[in-house]
């Protein structure tokens, strides 16, 4: 049986839409280098971290609120205490840990808590730290590595924290990038 050029066009056409499709599926957007300096961070992305232990029928309401307060402080001018430290959060499943960071160029630090458990992160590349890593030691015991990575304006971003024992949290800092009423 033989199939029409028209008929044969119509297959492959057909065929390709399907692999595109396939193809645009497969691949995981969503990955972060955080081998990079910056990157352009979506403030829906602080929004689903930040909110993401927050009950169904409220996360509507708290992701609007933080796309609120990063509308509202995008176009602020950083006080001068604002360049160099800022709220830091960590969300461990669906437990919050607040607090701040310090940053300078070559050092930065950071210190959370839930209340009951306190996590800090040094980094230190004049003490020979060779990667941009933070060190995390917690007050139960738990320790391991946290990887951030600066949005496009260099004061807010996301990273990853990783405990050796298993565990993951993941992280939001800066001034326009943490805040909200839920926070």
């Amino acid at each position: 049986m033989r199939v029409s050029r028209a008929a044969r066009r119509s297959q492959l056409a057909l065929l390709a839409a399907v692999a595109g499709i396939a193809a645009g599926c497969s691949g995981n957007k969503g990955q972060i280098d955080y081998n990079l300096l910056f990157t352009y961070v979506e403030p829906i992305q602080y929004a689903r971290i930040l909110c993401r232990g927050i009950a169904m029928h409220d996360r509507h309401t708290c992701m609007t609120s933080v796309l609120a307060h990063y509308r509202e402080t995008r176009y602020d001018e950083p006080d001068p205490s604002e360049v160099t430290g800022g709220p830091f959060v960590v969300v461990f499943d669906d437990d919050l840990y607040r607090g701040t960071y310090v940053s300078q160029p070559f050092a930065a630090a950071f210190t959370v808590s839930n209340g009951y458990n306190v996590c800090r992160g040094r980094y230190n590349a004049f003490a020979g730290d060779t990667k941009a890593r933070f060190a995390v030691r917690c007050d139960d015991g738990s320790s391991g590595t946290a990887r951030i990575i600066l949005d496009v304006d260099g004061r807010n971003g996301i990273g990853e924290l990783e405990f050796y024992g298993g565990g993951r949290g993941e992280i939001v800092f800066g001034h326009r990038a943490v805040g909200g009423e839920f926070l």
